[in-house]
């Protein structure tokens, strides 16, 4: 009798250690998938730029800004001189008129329209070629910066990246999620790079030239 109750109470005590063990292996188990979850929500699949911020960064807009400024000014300052010099002729023309005749009148009127018009078609021209020049300068920016991120976000594993600006597409977001900095230094780093390979090319023409 006394072999038969130890026996159960040794197996009941057997049976109660697997059953603490089996609590922490759950309960272990279980810890680690939280500890999993955890993990999985704090790795940032969603990310954000500053739109502003990485543009004025972004040193090909820079130089882009200040080469079109350049061409601006150029354009204006050309236009002003022609301007100038169509004026001169016309107040010119008017002191002559009284010493014209009808006919000479007509005629310098007539030629006086048809340099305005060509002024005009000229600048127009000017203005015309400058925007295009903008424009194709922007698509190439926001190509870079398109296929620059979709680098950069298969490389770090993001799902999304977003473009932020205050009060326009988000009223906010966290700062932990801003990748600005880090796209902008890449970007640079690509453009940099670019200009260097550029350079390295025109030298190997001239060398080869000079052979």
């Amino acid at each position: 009798m006394r072999k038969n109750i130890f026996t159960l109470s040794l197996l009941l005590t057997i049976l109660g250690l697997n059953a603490c063990n089996s609590d922490k292996n759950n309960n272990k188990q279980e810890n680690q998938t939280e500890k999993k979850e955890i993990t999985t929500n704090n790795t940032e699949t969603i990310v954000y730029v500053n739109s502003d911020s990485l543009i004025i960064g972004y040193e090909f807009y820079k130089k882009s800004v200040k080469e079109i400024d350049v061409k601006k000014n150029k354009i204006a300052n050309d236009i002003e001189s022609q301007a100038t010099a169509f004026q001169n002729k016309v107040l010119k023309a008017q002191q002559n008129a009284q010493s014209m005749t009808l006919g000479e009148i007509e005629a310098t009127k007539k030629n006086l329209a048809a340099e305005e018009q060509r002024l005009m078609q000229y600048r127009d021209a000017l203005m015309q070629n400058l925007a295009n020049e903008e424009k194709e300068l922007v698509d190439k920016m926001n190509k870079n910066i398109d296929d620059f991120i979709k680098r950069y976000a298969e490389k770090n594993g993001y799902k999304m990246v977003l473009g932020y600006k205050q009060g326009v597409t988000v009223w906010y977001a966290d700062p932990k999620l801003d990748v600005t900095a880090d796209v902008l230094k890449g970007l640079n780093e690509e453009y940099r790079n670019q200009g260097e390979a550029k350079n390295e090319k025109k030298e190997e023409k001239k060398d080869s030239t000079k052979k």
